[in-house]
């Protein structure tokens, strides 16, 4: 009786063993040969298995993925099959059609499960149910709605001034990331819940709220191919991961806090929020017409945490880039002054950001530290219901329905036939050809681009205007300055892109931007 079991159990295992030799082979000619992508062209490593990207995007090489796709275009196209189920495209004329505003495109799950945040507008996959979750948001980020919440924004800009006046001449080194994102984060947190951290006011800036959104970031790559950790990190119960490292427990208490703002905001009485200055985004929810179930608190948290993580870090990547800048580039930094005292004669006087959105050296400076802040560094997916038309010179291709195809804004704006000298900081090419604004992506287009690009926007005029037209560096100065903001230990490494984390990752080791105050 024990032979026969044995030997029963060894022909089990034989089949079993067959059996996976056979479904992995079949596995490997659908994706091959049978695919309704196999005839785009790339390499043939990359269409049969994930671990290619793998390789360039986790181990041994991390976060080089995008590099290589911009490889990968030069050797074999505009289009090209970078794993087993996705295109990438590199033409920006495509930009519109694939992010358009007129055809229902709908998310990757593959690749928005890595954030664990379902529940968000962001990262809702199916097209119907975005704009749904939308809906109620879109008028607290019309032009019209962020310009009445200028008042709120100029008193934040307001206290950051003074927290410089008060450290000038103190020696004390700042880092500039997490300056801005104090800023960008008390702005957000208002806007959304009527109440904030005033993360402004705490002695050193709360670098904690910066580091831990970085923190964060490191696992993305990760998880979007072992999500299996993912999921287990995600069934252990709160007490074990507070006991796993400090980050993880500030995670955890960040996504409480998190929590208990949503929760306050449900019990507070109906008319709670009406001595507020400004109308909140959250209070705007639950009193939408949403049915019930979009208005759980696991839901509306997910949606809180993906707003204020979009409202916060695209906002200090973005100023903390343009300020190196300017501060490291004199005839910029003059030509800027100039223009800001032209308009604003007297500093103490609130200028409002529909002037300030006119002066083209200032919209010049912002969009040219969007292009090469870029946004987001990680590549963009959608997927189109209908098929698509691409053309390129000797081709034409149409990819068939339901293919997630992406695009990537560091690849759009380093196009050299867009963006002579991509890599220089040229403030003046957006006042010599209004036209490139067609290729600015950094906030994606369409139906499903960013809700808050009028907001970041506004909170970049403004906070610019306030603090240069105060401020000068070591080689320019006004008489009318407060003082002067001279750059520490910082090179243009410290805010270039080194790697993707789905946003840009500088090089390992960089302290950052750093700054100190001086009279």
């Amino acid at each position: 009786m024990d032979i026969l079991i044995t030997i029963g159990a060894t022909q089990a295992l034989s089949f079993a063993a067959v059996g996976l030799v056979l479904w992995t082979l079949y596995g490997a000619i659908y994706r091959l040969y049978l695919s309704p992508i196999s005839a785009f062209p790339g390499p043939k490593l990359a269409a049969l298995t994930f671990w290619y990207e793998f390789y360039y995007e986790v181990y041994p090489l991390y976060g080089q993925y995008v590099f290589h796709i911009r490889d990968l275009h030069e050797k074999y196209g505009p289009i090209v099959r970078i794993n087993p189920y996705e295109l990438h495209v590199s033409t920006p004329q495509f930009y519109e059609t694939l992010f358009s505003s007129t055809k229902k495109r709908n998310k990757w799950y593959w690749f928005t499960r890595i954030f664990g945040k379902d529940g968000a507008a962001f990262l809702t996959v199916d097209h119907n149910l975005h704009r749904a979750r939308r809906a109620p948001m879109n008028p607290f980020f019309s032009i019209a709605s962020v310009r009445r919440l200028q008042p709120m924004i100029d008193e934040r800009v307001q206290t950051f001034l003074g927290r410089l006046s008060d450290l000038r001449g103190s020696g004390k080194i700042l880092k500039l990331p997490v300056v801005v994102n104090a800023f960008s984060n008390d702005v957000i947190m208002m806007y959304t819940f009527g109440r904030s951290y005033n993360r402004l006011e705490v002695p050193d800036f709360d670098p904690l709220n910066h580091e831990l959104m970085h923190e964060g970031s490191k696992t993305l790559t990760v998880m979007k191919h072992l999500i299996w950790i993912f999921r287990i990190v995600q069934s252990l119960p709160e007490f074990m991961l507070s006991h796993m490292g400090y980050e993880l427990a500030a995670l955890v208490e960040q996504k409480n806090n998190m929590r208990k703002q949503v929760k306050q905001v449900l019990q507070e009485k109906n008319d709670a929020h009406k001595d507020l200055l400004h109308p909140t985004i959250f209070h705007a929810l639950i009193d939408s017409d949403l049915p019930l179930e979009e208005k759980g608190v696991e839901r509306l948290t997910d949606e809180a945490d993906t707003i204020i993580a979009a409202g916060q870090e695209t906002l200090s990547l973005i100023l903390t880039f343009i300020t190196y800048h300017l501060l490291s580039n004199p005839t910029m930094l003059q030509t800027l002054k100039e223009e800001l005292a032209k308009v604003i004669p007297d500093p103490n006087i609130v200028t409002p950001v529909a002037t300030l959105s006119n002066l083209p050296y200032l919209t010049g400076v912002i969009k040219e530290g969007l292009r090469l802040g870029y946004g987001v560094s990680g590549r963009l997916h959608r997927v189109p219901l209908e098929p698509l038309s691409f053309s390129a010179p000797g081709h034409e291709w149409v990819v068939p329905p339901g293919t997630p195809v992406s695009m990537t804004s560091v690849l759009i704006h380093h196009d050299e036939s867009i963006f002579p000298n991509s890599y220089e900081f040229q403030p003046e090419r957006w006042i010599k050809n209004s036209g490139l604004d067609r290729y600015l992506v950094s906030f994606s287009k369409g139906s499903r681009s960013c809700i808050g690009i009028n907001l970041a926007y506004a909170e970049m005029y403004i906070w610019l205007a306030g603090v240069f037209r105060r401020y000068g560096s070591s080689d320019v100065r006004f008489k009318t300055d407060e003082g002067v903001l001279e750059l520490f230990e910082t090179d243009r490494s410290d805010v270039e892109l080194w790697a993707d984390r789905f946003i840009p990752v500088v090089k390992p080791g960089s302290k950052r931007v750093r700054f100190r105050v001086l009279e």
